[in-house]
Order: structure tokens, then C-alpha cells, then sequence
């Protein structure tokens, strides 16, 4: 329970912080600037301003790695939020919405949603970290004082530990429908009421 929601949170917060690249330490020191999926922001230094510009279309200029990543990490967090309720339908202690499926049912479905969420968003953030890396060594490579060279940012690595709870999660409920123990009949349940052909009732005996 604990994975899953660590999980879906560290992934909606991924999208909410919005900061996967953030200015290294040598190129410029009088502002922070962080680089997301949707926005470009700036905290100055002096002033102790933030401001963020969004980004003026959300397709057509950017490069096809932030749109699959958004794609992706979108993706991932829906899916994960319908992961979790599933998963908390599969609690023992859960007693709600018990007619359709069983408990097993429900983790079982729990543990692929979970899979699809690990594996979608590892896909985003390789990806991702691909694309920021060859980015940053190419400004780098420039050597002009002062220029912006970005690396990765926070948010980048609170994805990463969603995508790594997800996984986790998954794993530990494939393992809950896997070995779960199955209650074993009762003997004397199964005899309780049984007759014989010879009409007589069966008789409990406790020794």
C-alpha cells in the first residue's frame, strides 16, 4: 500500500514540479533555471523572483522526446491513480465493491497496472535522460562563458522513484496472488449436514 501510494504520488509530482533540467553549477550563478515538460522558469537571485514562461505551443516546437515523455509520464499517472484504487479494492480489509471480483482478481489487476506504469514511465525518463544528455554535452562543447548548460533537474529523479516504486509494487502484489495461502475446507463443515443413504444424519465426535 505504502509503494503503490509513493508510487502515484512521486509521478503526479514529476508533472506538477515540472523542473527535468536545472542550470549547472559553472554556467550561470546569478539565477536558477529549471527546464520541465511544459515551462521554463527562472528564481533570480538578487530579487528573489520566480517567474515561469509557458511555452507558447505545447507540440510543434519542441523536440519529439519531450512529447513522448509527456505522453508517457501522462500516461503513467493516470494509469497509476486507477492502479491504486484497484489495488485498495484488493485490501483485506477493504469491503467495498466485492460482488464483480474477488480480492485476488483485484490485485492481480492492480499488479499489471502497475507494470504498465513502471515500464511506461522508465521508457519517458530513458528517454528523457538520453536527450538532456547529449543536449548538455553539445553546450558544453561550446565553451562560451556564461551559457546556460543544463543537466538533469529534481523532478527527473522523483520519476525515477516512481517509476522504481511502481515496480516494487507490482512485484509485491504479483507476489500476494502468487502464494497466497487458499483457506483449506473444513472437514467437519463438509460433513455438518450430509446424510447417508440409510437416512441418518453424519455425528461430530471431538477427540
Amino acid at each position: 500500500m505504502l509503494c503503490g501510494a509513493f508510487s502515484m504520488a512521486t509521478t503526479i509530482a514529476s508533472l506538477w514540479t515540472d523542473c527535468w533540467q536545472i542550470n549547472s553549477k559553472g554556467s550561470v550563478v546569478l539565477s536558477t533555471r529549471c527546464r520541465g515538460l511544459w515551462r521554463e522558469c527562472v528564481w533570480d537571485k538578487f530579487v528573489k523572483i520566480w517567474t515561469c514562461d509557458v511555452f507558447s505551443s505545447y507540440l510543434n516546437p519542441h523536440p519529439v522526446t519531450v512529447i513522448v515523455t509527456r505522453a508517457l509520464i501522462i500516461t503513467s499517472s493516470i494509469v497509476g491513480v486507477v492502479a491504486f484504487v484497484c489495488l485498495l479494492l484488493g485490501f483485506k480489509y477493504f469491503t467495498c465493491c466485492q460482488e464483480s471480483f474477488t480480492k485476488q482478481q483485484y490485485l492481480a489487476l492492480s499488479s499489471a497496472l502497475y507494470f504498465l506504469v513502471g515500464i511506461s514511465s522508465a521508457a519517458g525518463i530513458i528517454r528523457y535522460c538520453v536527450y538532456v544528455y547529449y543536449v548538455h554535452q553539445y553546450e558544453v562543447s561550446l565553451k562560451i562563458p556564461g551559457f546556460p548548460s543544463f543537466e538533469y533537474g529534481y523532478s527527473l529523479w522523483i520519476a525515477v522513484g516512481g517509476s522504481l516504486g511502481a515496480i516494487t509494487t507490482a512485484v509485491l502484489s504479483c507476489y500476494e496472488v502468487l502464494h497466497k495461502e487458499k483457506p483449506k475446507p473444513d472437514v467437519i463443515k463438509e460433513l455438518n449436514g450430509r446424510k447417508y443413504s440409510h437416512g441418518f444424519e453424519a455425528i461430530k465426535t471431538y477427540v
